[in-house]
């Protein structure tokens, strides 16, 4: 039976007395009240959910139903579906899509805690030998894809050497010495003591090379100290075949399962064995495993909206086909959980929240843990706002805190940290990357950025507003805004970046590149690439260069900072940009129109704050990341100058 609502001025009234708790009697007065007021008048309903109900009620708020599929088997556009709080273990599959008027809803009934567990209960647990104890599971993910959670908390999968749950930055090897090559390399290691044979059929997890991106290969054979393995060529050229120096552990083998907080699968008996963190039985603990890739499957499905719902163990997947798919209000915690990756260069779409459809929208949300992207958009004209991404791609592929894909997709007010490698990864005609705060990216490899972009034509893409800052790698170094091997059409404007290797890196030809008023700090280069190419039709103007600057061929420079001049900021090494009054900076800028509509005195400044006016506000307000101390508007001066006042009309900030 249908719990009908009638869309439109009295909607809401009908839907406070349910989150009200209102009897079945309340609620068909309310709805009746709204049949004598809205026209035209729509029939809708609206279905509850509860652990305690049974899929054989009516789904009302008296008598709901027991699994959100049995709402979604039944709900038709326009429909709402209220779950109560607590945890279900199933995937969702819409079996139709909403309309642009009236999407399909699911969402926490009256903000109460609900979640979709990716992941299923273990019991049935006997000692296997000293602290390891064993349980047989008829499923799990397979190969490097299993996940065990103890209380809530992910353990490690059983490896060499042992790591800690920093997944962002896990423990590792290194190789004192490589020889080989078709395909057939040996590692040369004194850590590793075990005796011969014991790592024979293991997988190694490498970052080969310079470290770009990592690869999992078969042990073929082990020696003490040294261990063959085969490799998967990633390039033509020598830069990604495994060399000393390479980080690497091992995993796969029953004998790496030798500390607390780890588990080991045998894939060919089914026993699960787990040794936890605290030494004692699992069956003292909530202990799970994961079985289900996806929370809710929306693929073929359009308008569907989910508000207030969190995921575990699971993600979303959806389509092209998956329109205007909307998600509020989502924390979502291991999306995905991955190991083996022949090349890192090929990651799966679905490793995190994805948003396939055109016009789709994530907002307000928390995504944490992912061994691949916190989100990948492929829908056109889709938007990420007011969103925190944390511990992402730790299994150290080409993933990112956000992965774009699609064209004029808008990315702006997020806050995204600890990255295995980029913040921003796009590949996207006319795109939005606006007033998002990255920080601490590219943590396990190398050469790429906070923004990262190769061998695309932007079309307009503007990367703006944005506080970038603590991205440092080995080998070629990180960026904060990277737009790499003959990239072209971007506008990068009013961006802060310190406490990285290089500001700005635009590599070989970079044509019609328009880069207004950043303000570029670094431990290496403000401007960095790595050959004098052609890049005509470029412009620098307004831009703070604290270090070296390097351009290619053609490029017009115009009223820039250099390093051999003091600009004159309130605290360098505090992130603090805000100029002072004696800055050379101030008044001083060319007239950009648009880019530069607010300032001071009769010109604007040069860099991306203007002296005098409040400062940008960057990152997400879901939780506070940005650096402390510096206020969004400053004082107004701070040196020997700072009794003179600004004078004149300020214009408004741009």
């Amino acid at each position: 039976m249908k719990q009908h609502l009638y869309r439109g001025r009295g909607f809401a009234a009908a839907s406070r007395a349910a989150h009200r708790g209102a009897a079945s009697g309340e609620l068909r007065s309310a709805c009746q009240s709204v049949v004598e007021t809205v026209e035209p008048r729509v029939l809708l309903s609206t279905y509850f959910v509860s652990t305690t109900g049974s899929d054989w009620a009516r789904g009302t708020l008296n008598a709901p139903f027991r699994t959100i599929q049995h709402a979604a088997n039944l709900v038709r556009p326009g429909d709402t579906v209220l779950i109560r709080g607590g945890t279900y273990h199933e995937t969702v599959t819409p079996v139709r899509s909403g309309t642009q008027r009236a999407p399909i809803t699911f969402a926490a009934y009256n903000g109460e805690n609900v979640t979709i567990d990716g992941a299923d209960p273990i019991s049935g647990w006997t000692r296997y030998s000293g602290s390891i104890w064993h349980a047989r599971v008829s499923g799990g993910m397979g190969l490097g894809a299993d996940q065990v959670f103890i209380d809530g908390q992910m353990i490690n999968e059983a490896r060499w050497p042992n790591t800690s749950l920093n997944l962002a930055q896990p423990a590792v090897a290194h190789a004192r010495a490589v020889r080989g090559a078709n395909g057939i390399a040996t590692i040369y290691d004194p850590n590793l003591t075990q005796p011969d044979g014991y790592w024979n059929g293991a997988l190694i997890h490498i970052l080969p090379g310079q470290g770009w991106v990592s690869q999992t290969a078969w042990v073929r054979s082990y020696r003490r100290g040294q261990l063959t393995f085969y490799y998967q060529n990633m390039d033509s050229g020598t830069m990604e075949r495994p060399s000393a120096g390479n980080a690497y552990y091992l995993f796969g083998k029953f004998q790496a399962l030798d500390s607390p907080g780890e588990f080991y699968h045998d894939p060919t008996t089914g026993q699960l064995y787990v040794w936890t963190p605290t030494g004692d039985s699992p069956s003292n603990h909530a202990v799970e495993i994961k079985e289900r890739q996806y929370a809710f499957d929306v693929s073929g499905k359009s308008d569907i909206h989910l508000d207030g719902i969190n995921f575990v163990a699971a993600t979303i997947r959806s389509d092209a086909r998956s329109a205007r798919l909307v998600i509020n209000h989502l924390h979502a915690s291991y999306t995905s959980q991955f190991q083996v990756q022949m090349s890192g260069w090929n990651q799966p779409i679905d490793g995190g929240i994805s948003l396939m459809g055109p016009q789709s929208l994530l907002e307000n949300s928390v995504i944490q843990y992912s061994a691949g992207d916190g989100v990948y958009v492929g829908g056109g004209l889709s938007r990420v706002t007011n969103t925190v991404i944390h511990d992402v791609d730790y299994n150290a592929g080409d993933s990112a805190g956000i992965r774009v894909m699609a064209p004029w997709v808008q990315v702006d007010h997020n806050t995204i940290y600890n990255a295995g490698r980029s913040g921003v990864e796009h590949f996207s005609w006319g795109a939005k990357i606006l007033y998002n705060t990255i920080h601490d990216v590219m943590l396990q490899t190398t050469d790429g950025g906070a923004t990262y972009t190769i061998r695309s034509n932007g079309g307009g893409t503007e990367i703006a507003y944005n506080r970038i800052y603590n991205v440092k790698t080995a080998g070629f170094g990180g960026a904060g805004i990277y737009l790499d091997n003959d990239s072209s059409n971007y506008i990068v404007d009013h961006n802060i970046v310190y406490n990285v290797n290089n500001a700005l890196k635009l590599n070989y030809s970079s044509h019609h590149e328009q880069i207004y008023n950043n303000t570029l700090d670094a431990t290496d280069a403000s401007v960095a690439t790595n050959t004098n190419a052609d890049w005509s039709g470029s412009m620098f103007a307004n831009n703070i260069f604290f270090n070296r600057a390097q351009f290619g061929r053609g490029v017009r420079l115009i009223d820039n900072l250099f390093a051999n001049t003091n600009p004159k900021v309130m605290g360098r090494g505090a992130g603090n940009y805000y100029l002072t009054v004696s800055s050379p900076a101030v008044n001083r800028g060319a007239m950009l129109g648009s880019y530069t509509s607010g300032y001071m005195f009769s010109r604007p400044d040069i860099g991306a704050l203007e002296y005098g006016l409040a400062g940008f506000r960057s990152g997400s307000t879901i939780t506070a990341t940005t650096p402390p101390a510096v206020p969004l508007t400053p004082a107004l001066a701070s040196d020997s100058d700072s009794q003179n006042k600004p004078k004149g009309n300020a214009k408004k900030p741009h």
